[in-house]
């Protein structure tokens, strides 16, 4: 600690060193980067399509633009969960990744399983699970929708939407060069240009790399696990063809290699803890420590992720406009798991799934100085997911004492495709009765098909009777969601709103290792549906110095799909996923920004939640009634509180930003059974299932040049080194696990703008 310590130091005092040459250099009658600011900024979004302000949008949103980003340090969207109240984001492996508004998500490792929640880049969605966690720089700001999305973009989402907008590239040349380091050996180097390549044609190129030691020890291999090594690169072009016709264009790559953040087993395979259990003292033991464990194979995890776009915007002379967005974006991740999480090679899996999709959007928009304001488009969208999964015996395999199980062949074999198609029309706009009350509407008819070829072979999987078989099936859904809302202007600067939404999750399959009376049973799922009720109010108060929004909602999905481990009891498990009949969603969002001062603002937001299953009979563990039970991930209360504070330092002709930000999460469950722990069969007990609440602070300090040429910032991140549990869930063994927070992380990250 103290040799990174001292690292730390001797390169930030050499980088300032070198960057106060350059201050001299520069020229001092620039803007200052920390100007002082009277009043909160109005902010304004495109939440639906349009250019509006915050205030104004009946929806409740949260805007995270790209000078926060910053300041709170915020790198993936992964970090972007603290920024919004209801709002929670999965922490482990991308190939689990998920993301929660409202107590609703879901991960989509099973390609016959769909998100809940739409990440889209520039109007682009980006896919599934694997594909969502991106980098947000070179953002010019994060929206967060809360609430069914269907009526305004082009795929659907039943839970809410995430929005990310890039800075539009200008008609200037500059660039910057980031280096941020830190403990565990963090390397990031990034390097942003904007580049004009003629009056009319304008770039922006960004790069980045990024590594990073791990922060678990596999005491059996001395790994370190959470060590990731990862190389990215994003363009954006905008060229002016007309004036009546605007071209954009956007690539963007990343690849990663990483060994993916685990969770330790709390329980061997065979019902012993690790410490005493029937394999626990071999290798001296499994390791007790929340951050080190014994087993003889890490998760490997490869992902390669890239797309491109092309949008149109023409304008014609009556003021309307129509947008085209062609998209194409791929994704493959392989990862292979030591299912028995323990030092003997007993059973390895190991999965590869790749993604392929294209999307065609055309919008029609109208102009924005008429009563009457819509927007009408089409969407077609294409999806082809296939998946290669073996489960191989190792060495140990035989210790089950079956015949039937065979060494040197997979225990399982999983080799299949789904092919999804999606049509959708969609129309949303509003009407000005006068200047206080406006009248909002929407619909979507969407058509979803999905043609599935895939194959199972567990036929030496012995007791654990993983199927046998084939499925070669079709199912379509068809939907239409309509929404309305009402806005009412109580002055210029406040507004309240009512609204109604409703939308649609189309079936599928479970394509994932089922045993065989899953797969006699069927592994079709149906539809869920949700009617969704939000009323709110949104206002920029005092002068403008303070701005608040707050939503009560309340939203009743039925069918709701549950994928989850079902405990088959003697150490087995199964990969089921099921309709719970009805769940119950309600709750408060406040969110504050208070300019206290000219140099002091805080901003707070404030999450209430209660989202249970209110009827799942049979959805427990062994066939219990799980109805009343909380869902998984869905904390009763989210808190988050920043401050900061900029003070000049005329001396260095720059400033000094301060910046804190304390997040609680109240208690909550990771599986439907909500079970508060597990009894070890020596009688000691274990946190499974069940995390209790937690408090996190962060914390940013940067010296920012008056010009804008350079930046120095020290940060550090979970500073009190919280350990709380992240996740945890009973695995196919039957194995207890659990996985914990990211230990502290500090460092230092320097910015020279050019």
């Amino acid at each position: 600690m103290k040799s990174t310590l001292a690292k730390l130091s001797l390169i930030s005092t050499a980088v300032f060193c070198a960057l106060q040459s350059q201050v001299a250099l520069a020229q001092n009658d620039g803007m200052k980067q920390a100007k002082k600011k009277e009043k909160i900024e109005t902010i304004v979004v495109t939440s639906q399509k349009r250019i509006e302000r915050l205030i104004d949008v009946p929806i409740s949103v949260t805007n995270v633009g790209k000078e926060e980003l910053a300041q709170r340090g915020i790198k993936k969207l992964k970090d972007i969960g603290d920024a919004a109240p209801n709002l929670t984001i999965s922490q482990g492996s991308d190939f689990n990744s998920k993301i929660i508004i409202r107590g609703v998500g879901a991960n989509s490792r099973n390609i016959g399983f769909d998100s809940r929640v739409g990440v889209y880049i520039d109007g682009v969605y980006l896919g599934q699970s694997p594909a969502i966690n991106q980098g947000l720089v070179n953002l010019e700001r994060v929206e967060v929708l809360r609430g069914p999305q269907g009526t305004l973009f082009g795929k659907n989402t039943i839970a809410g939407a995430v929005n990310l907008i890039s800075q539009e590239p200008t008609d200037e040349f500059e660039g910057a060069v980031t280096v941020n380091l830190g403990n565990y050996d963090i390397r990031d180097y990034n390097l942003q240009l904007n580049i004009p390549l003629s009056d009319t044609t304008f770039a922006k190129v960004f790069l980045n790399k990024a590594e990073q030691e791990g922060f678990i020890e596999n005491k059996m291999l001395n790994t370190k696990v959470g060590e990731k090594d990862e190389t990215s690169g994003r363009i954006n072009l905008l060229s002016e063809l007309t004036d009546k016709l605007d071209l954009s264009f956007s690539a963007d790559y990343t690849t990663q290699d990483r060994l993916a953040f685990s969770n330790m087993p709390l329980s061997d395979p065979f019902g012993g803890h690790p410490t005493d259990g029937m394999f626990g003292d071999i290798y001296q033991g499994t390791a007790a420590d929340k951050y080190q464990y014994f087993q003889d194979k890490d998760m490997d995890e490869v992902k390669t992720v890239w797309g491109s776009s092309i949008t149109l915007d023409y304008t014609f002379d009556n003021d309307f406009s129509v947008k085209s967005i062609t998209a194409y974006r791929d994704t493959e991740m392989s990862i292979g798991i030591d299912v028995d999480h323990g030092p003997l090679n007993i059973l390895n899996t190991f999965y590869t799934d790749a993604y392929q999709q294209t999307s065609q959007e055309l919008q029609l928009i109208s102009p924005d100085n008429a009563d009457f304001k819509y927007i009408l488009g089409a969407y077609l969208f294409g999806l082809d997911s296939t998946t290669v999964r073996d489960a191989n015996g190792g060495s140990m395999i035989g210790i089950f004492g079956d015949p039937r199980l065979q060494p040197g062949r997979p225990a399982v074999a999983i080799d299949g495709e789904i092919e999804t198609r999606s049509h959708a029309l969609f129309a949303n706009g509003s009407y000005d009765l006068n200047e206080d009350i406006v009248l909002g509407f929407g619909v979507r008819y969407s058509l979803e098909t999905k043609n599935v070829d895939w194959s199972i072979d567990g036929s030496n999987s012995g007791f654990f009777n993983i199927a046998t078989g084939t499925v070669i099936d079709e199912r379509t859904d068809t939907n239409i969601s309509p929404s309305f809302n009402i806005n009412y202007a109580l002055s210029e600067n406040s507004q309240t709103y009512a609204r109604v939404s409703t939308g649609f999750k189309s079936g599928g399959y479970n394509l994932d290792f089922i045993t065989s009376e899953v797969l006699q049973e069927g592994i079709e799922f149906n539809e869920e549906t949700v009617t969704s009720f939000e009323v709110g109010y949104k206002a920029e108060l005092m002068d403008y110095r303070l701005r608040l929004n707050t939503a009560l909602f309340y939203a009743v999905y039925d069918d709701y799909q549950v994928n989850q481990y079902i405990d088959l009891g003697e150490g087995r498990t199964a990969l089921s996923i099921t309709n719970a009949a009805e769940v119950i969603t309600q709750g408060l969002e406040v969110e504050i920004d208070y300019q206290i001062t000219d140099d002091f603002k805080i901003n707070g937001a404030i999450g209430l939640l209660d989202a249970t299953f209110d009827s799942f009979p049979g959805g427990g563990a062994g066939g219990s009634d799980a109805s009343g039970n909380e869902l998984p991930n869905a904390p009763k209360v989210t808190l988050g509180l920043g401050l900061q504070y900029y003070q000049e330092v005329p001396a260095l002709s720059s400033s000094i930003m301060y910046r804190v930000d304390y997040n609680y999460t109240a208690e909550q469950y990771f599986m439907v059974n909500n079970d508060e722990n597990y009894v070890l069969p020596g009688g000691d007990t274990v946190d499974f299932d069940k995390a209790d609440n937690f408090s996190t602070v962060n914390a940013r300090i940067s010296l920012l040049s008056d010009n804008g040429t350079w930046e120095v910032s020290f940060w550090g991140q979970n500073l009190t080194e919280s350990e709380h549990m992240v996740n945890s869930f009973r695995d196919f063994f039957g194995t207890i696990l659990a996985g914990y927070a990211k230990p502290r992380t500090f460092g230092v990250e320097t910015k020279f703008n050019f």
